[in-house]
Formats: structure tokens, sequence, C-alpha cells
């Protein structure tokens, strides 16, 4: 049986075995016109307390750059059934919430393991005119 749409979480991949030759940096660095990174490692604005990324669609925003961002790694639901985690091969991990404490503004977290030209931080997507 192949991966394929396991329905439920915005269309995402369902559960496979990570890529090991795929890191992080490498997708980073693949999605780098729509979601630039800054020298110190960071995506999005600085915000009050996370980053942040203006979007005039949040939710399908934070959904692309979810998908592109862990591409090749391991994706399973949490167990709180509230979002879906990405392990890559390193240990780094990325886990994406369509619902927040932010009302309307879906969250990525990423934690690197190692060393890694991204740093960690917490991603807010937030609705505006960009």
């Amino acid at each position: 049986m192949g991966t394929g749409y396991h329905g439920g979480f915005g269309k995402t991949f369902g559960s496979r075995k990570p890529n090991a030759k795929v890191r992080i940096s490498e997708n980073a660095e693949k999605m780098k016109k729509q979601y630039p990174l800054t020298k110190m490692g960071f995506f999005g604005e600085k915000g009050k307390h996370t980053r942040v990324i203006v979007s005039t669609s949040p939710e399908k925003t934070s959904l692309d750059f979810y998908q592109r961002l862990c591409k090749g790694a391991d994706i399973k639901q949490l167990e709180n059934k509230k979002g879906r985690i990405a392990t890559f091969s390193d240990g780094t991990k990325v886990v994406h919430r369509l619902i927040t404490k932010t009302v309307g503004s879906p969250a990525v977290d990423i934690k690197i393991i190692g060393s890694s030209d991204i740093k960690t931080q917490k991603i807010h997507f937030i609705k505006g005119d960009k």
C-alpha cells in the first residue's frame, strides 16, 4: 500500500519512512523565494512573542509552508489529534497546528536538533494584506 492522502488534517500526507538524505535546511532552500529565511535563521517577521507570517489566507499558507518544509520527513498525527508532527532523520521536529490559542492563527513550531542554518522557532500565520 503506497503513501497517499489520509484525509482529516488539511490533506497532508500520512505517515511514511523519513528520507535519510533530506534535511530541513535543504527544504528551506527550495522554498526561499516564497518564505525567505533571515541571516539569523528565522522565517517571517519578528512578532511580540513568536515569528509571524502575514497572509490573506493563514490556514492555506500554513499548510503550504508545513508541507514544503517537511517534505521527506516522517509525518504523523499528534497524540492529542490537534495537529501533525514531522520528524526528520536527524531528530529535528516540526509541528503544525491549525487551531491555536490565538483564534484564526495557525502555528508551526520548529525544534532543530544539531546544527542547522535554521533556528528553533514558533511561527504564527496571521491574516493581513501581503
